[in-house]
């Protein structure tokens, strides 16, 4: 684990789904890091990640879970907590750059887009499960892939 929190955090929607899914591999390492972090750590993501992990949850879990979880969203931006980036023509353009830039990588639009947001927001933080975000250099949290 990092000795001091991150001030930003990017949280990608394998976090978001091991948080909220007891049946998730990752469920307690999630759960741990979540509950480890301070108010001083701002949480930033996209509105496609949000779309991603709440379209996840309605097919593979149930309606309920899913407008839970928007529920919880919404009081972690009211909170200011949660900070949500939408794209714009500018965000697009990088994504289509970082998808011809790592072709060799199976990365979704989400990723690049993500890829994107954290490049020009500086972050140097993941919170997440998935190992493509090294190609960012990035430090992945918890497990620190």
């Amino acid at each position: 684990m990092v000795a001091r929190p991150p001030s930003k955090l990017f949280i990608d929607s394998a976090a978001l789904i091991a948080i909220f899914s007891k049946n998730d591999q990752y469920h307690d390492n999630a759960v741990d890091y979540y509950g480890s972090l301070t108010k001083k750590t701002i949480l930033i993501t996209t509105i496609l990640v949000i779309s991603e992990t709440y379209t996840w949850f309605r097919y593979h879990v149930n309606y309920r879970t899913a407008i839970e979880f928007l529920d919880v969203i919404q009081d972690s931006i009211a909170s200011k907590w949660l900070k949500i980036i939408y794209p714009d023509p500018v965000l697009d353009t990088q994504a289509q750059v970082i998808l011809r830039q790592f072709q060799d990588q199976k990365l979704s639009y989400v990723d690049a887009i993500s890829f994107a947001v954290v490049e020009n927001m500086k972050i140097k933080d993941v919170f997440g499960f998935d190992s493509h975000f090294r190609i960012k250099k990035t430090n992945i949290w918890p497990l620190g892939l």
